[in-house]
């Protein structure tokens, strides 16, 4: 230890050589540090060879293909009341009762109105009753003054031979048994006139009461909603409580209650920004995933392009078009609402080489990469080919494992 005292003591007498050996080694302290600091900060990526999918990546939403949404009915018994609904999320079948509104108003105009027509029916047959004795004692008259009119004809004939104010006498009495029998015909006919209008007044009540019963009757049907179709049953929102819509309240007529999808068909439904939305075309092949499950992939197809563009955000200048995929599969996971993953591939390319877009730059007019040597990246210029959300084709430059840098190492973070 002495001895090592004795050797720093005489160089430091020694400036001149002291000087150059600290240099130096301050010299491979620095390069070491930065060599290490280098090698672990710049991130790289491996060129890779495959197939490799020209595509547009966009989120998205779950839907239903077929939805049947039930809505308040409009009736003329003032606002209606929800007494009962199916708890949200039970898969319905069809005919299964959705929704029960209160059938209190309903319930008085049925009983009023039958209450209306059994007095009606009691009218009408009383009338049929009274008009039947009625034309009974009729017949009877017009039969007497048949009669009576035949009897003053055989009069009439015997009185031939009779002094001339007898023959007189009964003449008139013909006459006047005559015309009696005439008005109890002709009454006989008014009276038919009269019943018959009588008559149908009371069948036209009769009538229009029972339509308004029946109507009552089809309207407390419209009290029930029940599905139409089988699916699941999901709540709607009711705008003027801000939240969902729920038993106890008073929906407007023609307001959405209750949506059932049919969850054998369901569809992704995204939006593509008017930069790209020229390349989407109909039966494209499309990549959906599951935002809550990402190991899930789902075969689709485009269904369907938007032909006008929507404001993509507020205070955004920027277009986005409604694209609708269907879904190929089936699966008990798929559920309305879910966020998804969708890669609309308009293109596929086999067998060739790319890397990731943020491994490109632009140096000079050039285009180029930093490849790794060992652990020093260099520059090396490339040709470039199509490219996607996430990679660039590259066909010169590079060879397959290859390394390349993810930033730009010549700048300083």
């Amino acid at each position: 230890m002495k001895m090592f005292s004795d050797w720093i003591s005489a160089r430091i007498k020694n400036k001149k050589i002291l000087l150059p050996i600290l240099g130096g080694l301050f010299l491979i302290i620095f390069l070491f540090i930065f060599s290490s600091h280098s090698k672990e900060s710049i991130a790289t990526a491996d060129v890779r060879r495959g197939e490799f999918l020209i595509s547009i990546k966009s989120s998205g939403e779950i839907r239903a293909t077929n939805s049947f949404t039930l809505t308040t009915p409009r009736v003329r018994y003032g606002q209606m009341q929800i007494v009962f609904l199916v708890p949200e999320g039970t898969t319905v079948k069809k005919g299964d009762v959705i929704v029960r509104f209160a059938t209190t108003d309903v319930d008085k105009t049925l009983a009023d109105k039958e209450a209306e027509l059994n007095i009606n029916r009691s009218d009408l047959v009383k009338l049929r009753a009274d008009k039947d004795l009625h034309n009974s004692d009729l017949d009877g008259n017009l039969r007497n003054a048949e009669l009576s009119y035949e009897q003053a004809k055989l009069q009439v004939e015997k009185m031939k031979f009779e002094s001339e104010v007898q023959q007189k006498d009964a003449e008139i009495n013909l006459e006047r048994n005559r015309i009696a029998f005439e008005q109890s015909k002709r009454k006989i006919e008014s009276q038919k006139l009269v019943d018959q209008s009588e008559e149908r007044k009371l069948l036209l009540k009769v009538q229009q009461t029972q339509n308004d019963f029946n109507r009552a009757k089809q309207d407390k049907e419209q009290f029930t909603l029940k599905a139409s179709l089988s699916g699941l049953a999901v709540y709607e929102m009711n705008w003027s409580t801000g939240r969902k819509i729920s038993v106890g309240d008073s929906p407007w007529p023609g307001m959405s209650l209750v949506s059932l999808p049919d969850l054998s068909r369901m569809q992704s439904v995204t939006n593509v920004n008017e930069v790209d939305v020229s390349k989407v075309r109909k039966d494209q092949p499309v990549k959906v995933k599951l935002d809550a499950f990402p190991d899930k992939e789902f075969l689709a197809t485009v269904a369907s392009v938007g032909t006008i563009g929507q404001q993509k955000d507020q205070g955004s200048t920027m277009k986005t078009f409604e694209v609708i995929v269907d879904i190929q599969a089936t699966d008990p996971v798929l559920k309305p609402g879910m966020t998804t993953s969708n890669e609309i591939v308009m293109a596929s390319i086999s067998d060739t080489l790319f890397v990731p877009l943020e491994s490109v730059f632009e140096k000079e007019g050039k285009t180029i990469v930093f490849r790794m040597s060992g652990s020093t990246p260099s520059q090396q210029e490339v040709t470039l080919g199509e490219k996607n959300s996430n990679f660039i084709i590259v066909t010169r430059g590079l060879e397959r494992g290859d390394k390349v840098t993810l930033r730009d190492p010549t700048i300083e973070d």
